[in-house]
């Protein structure tokens, strides 16, 4: 099996040439066309992999990729040349994928027609291929186009890799995209939108330090990348929602291997991360608002001033999402996602001798000392709970939200307790909700007096008629979510 390690990137397609006038090097055209294959409940893409049997140079191949060979910049591929047109029986047998195929029918699920313009960059001892496709996906009646960039180490220094993405993106906008043509295809043809989930990191008890930073970094910046990808496709409540809780999640990372994330470039990116995370933070509060209040419990509550308010609200949740978009389309958050891999990859935590005891360390002892770290700071927090103010509330909500990823994110590691993780999982998600909804309901005053433009008439009137939740039950509620994640056994 051959291993690849590559970024991909979307870019406009009239950026295409800027790219190209950039890259020296030697240089061929292609012309690739395939048909992606599947069972007829698509078990392969279940399963996490794609079939496809090309035509191109060098005859009729047959390559099945799959996503797990050692992270989302490495996939694993197992090619042959075959008769064709149809997948060749025998060398699917020769695959990870032959019991799961031995009795399936496969079918046509959608085709690529690609151009593929290849350079070959040589940067000191490294060598690079630059491939630019572009082309388009079709299934049945449906078609997209297609204009990706991707750059594969093929010897040498992998910090050279995100120097020459760096470069290229001063030419043209470059973002990183987690998301291979297959899934692509797959989403063309069941007319779908984009799917946004975080997938678990491939970890067990042995994985080292190191291991379990890159496993969960990658799984974290994938989410990142599909959830901003799917975002900017349909702004939504949802979507927006998911990119937000991706961009923390991967700040959360960070915090988790705190040992080897303290180097200049992983406090920048913590930074951006609180930067991306934060232009999303008032769409965000006003598509609660809207959802929960305005068109939930007040939906039919008179008020002096109703339909003055709404206009207001209206405007405001237009102007956050304006500011939102302006955010997406930046080359600062087009920087924070190459930056992010580029840490995760090349980073100095990779190579410095002095934290090498650390990397190579088990990842158990590690992420036991984090979860009990995590779990005194609510300990204490819960002890003082009645005395705390909104503001000392919000600070224990992080906490908590810090507590959760990183037993979700850790868990795998210790396989033995599965459901005293589960019953620990639930208890650290309801501690969320409910100070979640503690901070939610401190907010919404926020958000009433910028619905209501300064007027202090209608921002009182509007206050009185909406926002009628009983604090003490909530707080009733919180004590008692806090007192469960305390009895609440570890599963560490």
């Amino acid at each position: 099996m051959d291993r690849e390690i590559e970024l991909k990137f979307l870019i406009p397609p009239e950026a295409a040439e800027a790219i190209l006038g950039a890259l020296d090097g030697e240089g061929a055209v292609r012309q690739l066309d395939a048909t992606y294959y599947d069972t007829a409940d698509h078990a392969l893409r279940r399963a996490g992999f794609g079939l496809r049997v090309r035509d191109g140079e060098g005859g009729r191949k047959q390559t099945l990729k799959s996503a797990s060979a050692g992270g989302v910049f490495s996939r694993g591929e197992w090619e042959e040349t075959i008769a064709g047109p149809a997948p060749d029986r025998d060398a699917l047998a020769r695959t990870p994928v032959a019991a799961m195929l031995a009795e399936a029918t496969l079918s046509p699920v959608f085709t690529t027609r690609v151009e593929r313009v290849i350079r070959l960059v040589r940067i000191d001892e490294t060598l690079i291929e630059v491939a630019l496709d572009r082309g388009q996906l079709s299934a049945r009646d449906r078609h997209a186009a297609v204009c990706e960039l991707e750059l594969e180490l093929k010897a040498g220094d992998p910090a050279a890799l995100f120097d020459l993405a760096r470069t290229l993106a001063r030419h043209a906008p470059l973002r990183l995209s987690l998301i291979s043509k297959a899934e692509r295809g797959y989403g063309l043809a069941g007319g779908d939108a984009l799917r946004v989930r975080r997938q678990t990191a491939a970890l067990g008890p042995k994985a080292s330090v190191g291991e379990a930073l890159q496993a969960i970094g990658q799984a974290g910046l994938a989410h990142l990348c599909a959830a901003l990808e799917a975002l900017r496709e349909r702004p939504e409540p949802g979507s927006v929602h998911q990119a937000r809780v991706a961009a923390r999640r991967l700040r959360a990372m960070l915090k988790i291997f705190k040992p080897l994330s303290r180097d200049a470039a992983a406090r920048a990116l913590n930074a951006e991360l609180d930067w991306l995370a934060g232009e999303l933070d008032a769409a965000r509060d006003l598509d609660v608002f809207v959802g929960e209040v305005w068109e939930g419990s007040a939906k039919d509550v008179p008020f002096a001033g109703r339909d003055a308010f709404e206009r207001g609200l209206k405007a405001a949740h237009a102007n956050a999402y304006l500011r939102m978009e302006a955010a997406l389309e930046s080359p600062r958050a087009r920087d924070v996602l190459l930056e992010a891999a580029a840490w995760l990859e090349a980073g100095a935590w990779t190579t410095d001798p002095a934290l090498a005891e650390v990397r190579k360390a088990r990842a158990t002892s590690l992420a036991s000392e984090v979860l009990d770290h995590l779990r005194r700071r609510m300990k204490t927090g819960a002890k003082r709970f009645d005395d705390l103010d909104p503001h000392s509330r919000h600070r224990l909500r992080l906490k908590g939200k810090t507590l959760r990823y990183a037993a979700e994110d850790l868990a795998v590691l210790f396989p033995g307790h599965p459901h005293r993780a589960e019953r620990f999982l639930a208890a650290a998600k309801a501690v969320q909700d409910t100070l979640g909804a503690l901070n939610d309901r401190t907010g919404r005053h926020d958000v009433v007096d910028a619905a209501a433009h300064g007027d202090p008439f209608l921002a009182r009137e509007a206050a009185r008629a909406v926002l009628q939740d009983d604090e003490t039950k909530l707080l009733h509620a919180t004590r008692d979510a806090l007192d469960a994640l305390v009895d609440a056994k570890t599963f560490w």
